[in-house]
């Protein structure tokens, strides 16, 4: 049988330090020697001359026991138990020498000798298994054979161990494996083991073994993979330690060594890893990573990573030399350690370039090089215990990676306060305007900076700074009208607040329009209100008593809502919002002084409007064979709305677009399908040769000007009637890695295998004034299939039928292969293009140690794969 390896036995040196003199004087009859619960005892007599006092205790208890008291025996048979303080022995047979102060412990045998159940001992929580083993518990100098502990991820076996000391034993013959199925005992024969023939375990705080030459071996066949010594750190504690590199060779880069670096615990709730990456060709990179957590506290992780990459050859055109660099940070706050003040903070800040021209490949095989934006944000919110109140600060930050234009918020204050009743009883319920009206106020405070990747952290930076508050008092209150007509009544006032303003002129010398900033405090005051009114209209059909009815009836719900709203003209001179100036031609040129501002200006144009809303809900009760009543419920319109509005105080084009919108369920719900469109009720003039019209304000075209179809449906292995295996087809079953499957009368194993295909179809028009709309269809595809229980394979792509061609596509495939994971992603074709191999063990404390990582290059635009 394979050899087993250990880790860190004996703490087996249990039991007391007895003297040979303990001997001097016995009871003769060691049967009446029993406690209260009639478990046999030691009342061995202790000599006065040499004492040797027990720290507590000794229990033992046998099914069967022998004493021989003239040689200082015991022997114990079947089921044999030894406790003394927080120790514990339980074997098959123990024999133990009161005069040496040797015990030796065998597990139960069968037959032919063989092992069947190891012995046990246990201490301080932790459970160790041999076959046997000898122990002097005067010197704490102790022999196990066939010795098997389990800590953390891994299973530790040796063949056999001696013990020097309370903290050091030695190791002949050890295997270390992390593989499931051994250590939890549903195979005798683990898929892989480190073996070395001399290792030092070490216990105490920092577990650890330090081993000799060392190989790997998959199912006992020994591999190249050798080292002259290892460390293996073997408790659940954290320790430093070197970070493995990955190593290969790539045409961008060149001989490479990545992710090699560091670990370092720092204190109990935090830890640091460094890693760098270096190439032959120039690049390198370094990253920064570190964890934290307090439990019942908090939370996070803190990441940076710095690259410089290098491609092409200097002195000639394909040289170029690139800096990026990434910088995250995820901060929780367990709601539990102060829920009226929480702090949060989500850091996602990259460099433009981070994401398309890193070193790395991962960001094209995730499919984050097609990323435009990136947002960080840290707030700080307190909750007013017993009051509406709330009060929130935000710092923020929003870059696009196309414009490079980066916007912060340094920072944002919110205070709100939620809805309240001051006119509302205490008790009983709210009846009249008056008493439902609700009261809500919000103030929002922001400094706002637009720059960019260049101007950062400069000056500059600080040129395009908008900074102003927002006051906002919302009013709301209801009734219901004859019982049927719910009326809803709602007005807003906002006050805007800045700190700066500006004027302008125009400067005939010049030929230009000037504008001057104005320092101060200025303000403007906006408001609006309005009214909207609603029901229900039931229509049903039932249909006639037929027991051969495919139909049993119709439901019909139409929901119409009227509103109104009104804004006056804040442009207009008696608000004192807005100025002019005289341009070129001599000609007023109206302009407000709060343009630009971060709210921007008072709203211009008196709106009157009266908005018309219809929704629609349309289902039916069908015939089914499947549902216990007969019949299923089937929605012909989840929802069909209609809406458009006309503004009375408009001048021209008082009607707006009108606008149909609706989701229909459909194939047992599965599918949603979802449409939009919208018509334009005036004419457009075009001229000869241009593409773009100009409307006139004549009712009657209703031209449509855009619309957009979205639908979804997720195929699978069960849709077509399939998913199980009938086992009455099949008269064996049995298990593969404890997977059951059918077993046909030639002994081939018949399992259903799992496959999921989703497919997503936009269409997209859009014409507005042009003369010739224009369309985008796509078809996005997911698929998944599982052809055994342990492996997969997975791709995703989407089809423009416009440009008629393919996205980029992923394929990936995965391999469980018990303690390894396999995995191989491939981006064939589209913009960039690379694939990446892996393999490597799962357990936590080798992956970084044991793993094979092949990937292409990063940019493989002009590649042929």
């Amino acid at each position: 049988m394979h050899k087993r390896f250990f880790k860190y036995l004996f703490a087996l040196f249990f039991l007391l330090l007895f003297n040979s003199t303990v001997f001097s004087q016995v009871d003769p009859d060691p049967v009446n020697d029993t406690d209260s619960s009639g478990v046999l005892v030691d009342s061995i007599k202790i000599d006065t001359v040499r004492e040797e006092r027990l720290e507590d205790i000794l229990v033992y208890n046998s099914d069967d026991q022998i004493h021989e008291w003239r040689k200082k025996m015991s022997y114990l048979l079947r089921n044999a138990i030894i406790q003394y303080t927080d120790m514990e022995i339980r074997a098959d047979y123990i024999e133990i020498n009161w005069d040496t102060g040797d015990i030796y412990a065998d597990g139960k045998r069968d037959s032919l000798g063989i092992i069947t159940e190891p012995t046990i001992f246990k201490q301080a929580g932790q459970e160790y298994e041999q076959h046997s083993f000898k122990i002097n518990f005067k010197t704490k100098i102790g022999v196990a054979y066939n010795v098997r502990i389990t800590e953390g991820e891994g299973v530790l076996v040796g063949d056999r161990v001696k013990r020097a000391n309370d903290s050091t034993m030695y190791v002949r013959g050890a295997d270390y494996t992390t593989d499931t199925y051994f250590i939890e005992k549903k195979t005798d024969e683990p898929d892989y083991v480190l073996r070395t023939q001399t290792a030092k375990y070490i216990d105490g705080k920092n577990k650890a073994m330090v081993t000799g030459p060392i190989n790997m071996r998959i199912y006992d066949v020994p591999t190249p993979l050798t080292l002259p010594f290892a460390y293996l750190p073997m408790g659940d504690t954290r320790s430093a330690g070197i970070l493995i590199p990955s190593f290969g060779e790539r045409n961008d880069v060149g001989f490479f060594l990545e992710g090699g670096g560091f670990y370092l615990p720092i204190g109990d709730f935090l830890d640091l890893a460094i890693r760098g990456d270096i190439y032959t060709k120039g690049s390198w990179g370094v990253k920064t990573n570190s964890t934290y957590r307090k439990r019942y506290r908090f939370s996070g992780n803190f990441g940076f990573d710095y690259q410089n990459r290098v491609t092409g050859i200097k002195g000639l055109d394909n040289y170029s030399k690139a800096t990026m660099y990434a910088l995250t940070w995820s901060h929780s706050q367990d709601p539990k350690a102060n829920p009226n003040l929480i702090f949060n903070s989500s850091i996602n800040y990259r460099s433009t370039r981070y994401y398309r021209d890193g070193i790395n490949n991962g960001n094209i095989i995730n499919g984050n090089v097609y990323e435009n934006n990136s947002s960080s944000s840290i707030s700080i919110n307190k909750t007013f215990p017993n009051s509406p109140f709330s009060l929130a600060l935000t710092a923020s930050n929003n870059s696009n990676f196309n414009t490079g234009v980066m916007q912060f918020m340094l920072p944002q204050l919110t205070f709100n306060m939620s809805r309240i009743y001051p006119f509302a009883p205490k008790a009983g319920s709210k009846k009249g305007l008056l008493k439902n009206l609700a009261v809500g106020y919000n103030l929002n405070v922001v400094n706002s900076i637009n720059t960019t990747e260049d101007d950062l952290f400069t000056s500059r930076m600080w040129d395009n700074a908008k900074n102003g508050a927002r006051h906002r008092i919302d009013l709301n209150s209801g009734v219901t009208l004859g019982t049927y007509f719910p009326l809803t009544l709602n007005a807003s006032y906002d006050e805007t607040w800045y700190l700066k303003t500006f004027e302008k002129r125009f400067d005939p010398e010049e030929n230009a329009v000037i504008e001057h900033d104005i320092n101060g405090f200025d303000s403007y005051r906006t408001f609006n209100m309005g009214a909207s009114i609603s029901t229900n209209l039931y229509g049903t059909y039932i249909a006639p008593q037929d027991k051969d009815a495919l139909i049993k009836g119709i439901r019909h719900v139409i929901s119409p809502t009227v509103g109104v709203g009104y804004r006056p003209d804040f442009a207009s001179e008696e608000w004192g919002y807005y100025d002019y100036y005289r341009g070129p031609d001599g000609r007023k040129v109206l302009y407000s002084r709060f343009e630009g501002g971060y709210y921007g200006a008072p709203s211009r144009g008196q709106n009157a409007s009266m908005n018309f809303g219809l929704r629609n809900n349309l289902e039916m009760k069908v015939r089914s064979k499947t549902d216990s009543t007969g019949y299923t419920k089937v929605k012909i319109f989840e929802y069909l709305d209609i809406t458009s509005s006309y503004n009375m105080a408009a001048e021209e084009f008082k009607w707006s677009d009108i606008n149909i919108s609706g989701m229909t369920r459909l194939f047992n719900q599965k599918l949603n399908l979802q449409y939009r469109a919208s018509f334009d009720p005036y004419k457009i003039v075009f001229e000869e040769g241009q593409e773009f019209g100009t409307p006139v304000n004549e009712l009657g075209a209703f031209r449509l000007s855009s619309y957009s179809i979205n639908f979804g449906y997720n195929f699978d292995n069960k849709t077509f009637g399939g998913g199980s295996i009938d086992d009455k087809e099949y008269s064996k079953r049995g298990e593969v890695r404890n997977e059951h499957f059918y077993f046909d009368e030639y002994d081939y194993a018949h399992f259903t295998i799992p496959w999921k295909l989703g497919l997503n179809f936009t269409h997209n028009y859009n014409r507005g004034d042009s003369r010739i709309g224009t369309h985008t269809t796509v078809l996005a595809i997911n698929a998944s299939v599982s052809p055994s229980p342990y492996w997969s394979l997975s791709t995703s792509t989407s089809y423009d039928f416009r440009s008629k061609e393919f996205s980029q596509a992923r394929i990936s495939l995965n391999r469980d292969l018990r303690s390894f994971n396999i995995s191989f992603s491939w981006v064939p074709f589209g913009r960039y293009k690379t694939w990446d191999f892996f393999i490597g063990i799962k357990a936590n404390i080798l992956k970084d140690a044991v793993k094979y990582d092949e990937n292409a290059s990063t940019q493989l635009r002009n590649a042929n794969f």
